[in-house]
């Protein structure tokens, strides 16, 4: 038998190999293409996570001024691929985290002519000596194996950005001036983590407050000024800033104060960029030091300034209290730092130690009529004693035989709660881009603190008729109707759907409570022609009422008519501040019932007279009578109404007018109505003031 070759199964074998080869083919392409375009998206997903924790710890560090507790933000450093049947990924991306320039103590932060309105505190803040803050950044920079495009991601000075090699990308707005409001939070401590995992970065209060410092440039040539060294160039800074820029400036009508952002080379690839505000407003500066990683550090002692008033008047036989404040580097109160004080006996304790609030209370016993001073120290107290020195304050107390006049200090101006004629029209972000707000401030010019219960509302606008935030979530400035920041406390109301005008709004939370001769800041959000758009509030007036009680329970009411973006060349619009002490109805029984008032005036061209004037329920006059006195001056009597039980269980009422007519014949009118016997208008909180 013969048998010749056989060769069916060859082409089996070869599709076999040639199918082997188009599967190698595949995989080769799938993991040289494939698989890098998953991982590269993988690692792009990644970095945008990165970049939103980044700016979840850069909004823990800029709250720190008002948050007195750590605060932990994870940072996811590095990624994971998705496992894979075949293909192989390499090793896990990962990403280093670090601080940069927090402990080099040529990179600061610098603060130049501030001085600051109390003078006590001007010891220290003198606008002449720049205050230093060592300062830096902290960033990101990934480490990944595809997307080799990545930025590196920084945090400084309030700013998220992206760092390409074509440029940079901010990722959120700057929050370091907005109008008059500076607010500097230095970092502290060391960090460096590279990993694939997740970290946990605790942000640590080491110096903070809500407490607020005023400061203004000390001469007219001069400017306040802050200065840091930035990756950011200044260019990029006056666009981070162009809502602050005042395009004119020196125009004190808009709320822009940034004079200019200047910039010069710093060291390496740093550059040295210069906010320069504008002359003469009154800043208020907000400073606080938050700590990172290890090696963060506390703050000691700095100053020393009063909290009362520094010039006291006290009556013969009285006591005074005095008190101080110990504050840090960065504006804030210290505890457990022993202040001494020594008049030769008559300050009781002669040392004391400042608790949380960094304050510390002495008392004054005023033995004989005279002016004395007394003497303050972080220091121990000797001879010769300098009062100008940070550690050392200086209290001159006058003693006199008579009463003295509360908070008149002297100055026909500031009576009781008295208005600093600084109303801003601004606006709270709402999309509409109009300011119908009102910001501004008053100065408590008694020499003990006081606690604000209620504010009555008076708008002179017919569209600016309700009060209404619509903005809700958060219960912060600009956010609720009404909020007032005291230095020692702080309160709000949150009126839900707002309010219609006139209105009596009490504190929902608090009380707000101002130290003696301190200033508080009240915001007032927003101003509306019934339920529509927010009314345009530069140029308009709302009349207010402000009820407050001493320590000692003594209610009074201070009122007066602020303006939006009044300016001292516009026409003196301004009413007379006035404060009430009592409007009070008295029931005498068989003898006829009376009203008996007592309140101080102040204005800026004085008071020409002032006519009191009380009618029953039916509008019928029962009495008036008008007085004249010269501005500061107490205004105090009794009126009789001349029918007995004027106001009785019969639901009977009456109303109470005050007219106060300036030297230029304008009138001001505060009224309310008495509908219980022997009641106060005061203690009632329905006294309100209007401007006709």
């Amino acid at each position: 038998m013969t048998f010749t070759g056989d060769e069916r199964a060859q082409s089996v074998q070869v599709g076999a190999v040639l199918l082997f080869g188009v599967l190698i083919i595949a995989f080769s392409s799938y993991q040289a293409f494939a698989v890098p375009e998953q991982n590269r998206e993988v690692e792009f997903n990644h970095n945008q996570q990165v970049q939103t924790q980044l700016q979840d710890l850069r909004n823990a560090i800029v709250s720190v001024p008002g948050q007195p507790s750590r605060q932990a933000v994870s940072v996811q450093l590095g990624t994971r691929y998705p496992s894979r049947l075949v293909a192989t990924n390499p090793g896990p991306p990962s990403g280093l985290l670090y601080t940069d320039g927090t402990n080099n103590e040529s990179q600061n932060l610098t603060v130049r002519n501030a001085e600051a309105r109390n003078p006590e505190t001007a010891d220290y803040w003198n606008g002449t000596a720049p205050r230093h803050y060592n300062t830096g950044a902290i960033a990101y920079k990934p480490e990944y194996n595809v997307y080799g495009g990545a930025p590196e991601t920084v945090y400084e000075h309030s700013v998220v950005y992206n760092r390409f090699r074509e440029g940079n990308i901010t990722l959120s707005e700057q929050a370091m001036v907005d109008g008059r409001d500076i607010t500097l939070v230095a970092l502290n401590g060391s960090l460096s983590r590279s990993a694939s995992d997740s970290v946990t970065v605790d942000v640590e209060p080491k110096s903070q407050s809500s407490r607020t410092v005023r400061v203004t440039n000390p001469t007219a040539t001069s400017n306040v000024s802050v200065s840091f060294l930035s990756r950011l160039p200044a260019s990029e800074w006056s666009v981070l800033l162009e809502d602050q820029i005042d395009p004119n400036p020196g125009n004190e009508s808009n709320e822009k104060y940034v004079a200019n952002v200047t910039g010069a080379e710093g060291p390496g690839s740093l550059y040295n960029v210069t906010i320069v505000f504008e002359r003469g407003p009154t800043y208020r500066l907000k400073m606080a030091k938050a700590g990172v990683g290890s090696g963060s550090t506390d703050e000691s002692e700095a100053y020393l300034t009063t909290v009362s008033d520094a010039d006291v008047t006290v009556k013969q036989g009285d006591s005074e209290e005095i008190t101080l404040e110990v504050r840090d580097a960065y504006n804030n109160p210290v505890s457990g730092v022993t202040v001494n004080g020594s008049d030769t006996g008559a300050v009781d304790p002669s040392k004391a130690t400042t608790g949380n609030d960094g304050q510390v209370t002495f008392e004054y016993q005023a033995d004989s009529v005279g002016t004395n001073q007394v003497n303050f120290s972080l220091q121990p107290l000797g001879t010769p004693f300098d009062g100008e020195t940070p550690e050392n304050v200086s209290v001159s107390i006058e003693v006199t035989a008579g009463s003295e006049t509360g908070g008149n200090n002297g100055n026909s101006e500031r009576i009781g709660l008295a208005y600093n004629n600084d109303a801003l029209a601004l606006d709270n972000d709402d999309d509409d881009n109009i300011p119908g707000g009102l910001e501004y401030t008053f100065t408590n010019t008694h020499n003990q603190r006081v606690a604000i219960t209620n504010v009555g509302l008076t708008s002179q606008s017919t569209d600016a008729d309700r009060l209404s935030d619509k903005l809700g979530g958060n219960y912060l400035p600009s956010r609720v109707e009404l909020y007032i920041e005291g230095n020692l406390n702080n309160g709000y109301t949150d009126i839900n759907g707002g309010t219609n005008l006139p209105t009596t709004i009490a504190l929902e939370t608090g009380p707000p409570q101002v130290s003696g001769q301190s200033d508080a800041i009240v915001y007032l959000y927003e101003f509306r022609p019934g339920l529509n758009d927010a009314t345009n509030m530069s140029g308009k007036s709302v009349t207010k009422t402000i009820t407050y009680t001493f320590p000692d329970g003594e209610t009074r009411a201070t009122a007066f008519t602020l303006t939006g973006d009044y300016s001292e060349s516009d026409p003196d619009i301004r009413p007379p501040i006035v404060d009430f002490g009592m409007v009070k109805h008295n029931s005498n029984g068989n003898s006829n019932d009376d009203i008996q008032f007592n309140f101080r005036v102040a204005d800026k061209s004085g008071i020409d007279r002032v006519k009191v004037t009380v009618t029953d329920k039916n509008d019928k006059e029962l009495n008036s009578v008008t007085k004249n006195p010269s501005s500061g001056s107490l205004v105090e009597g009794s009126l009789d109404l001349t029918k007995n039980n004027a106001v009785n269980n019969n639901n009977n009422q009456v109303s109470v007018t005050i007219t106060l007519i300036d030297n230029t014949g304008n009138t001001h009118i505060c009224e309310g109505t008495i509908a219980t016997s022997d009641t106060d208008l005061i203690d009632e909180r329905g006294l309100r003031c209007r401007t006709p």
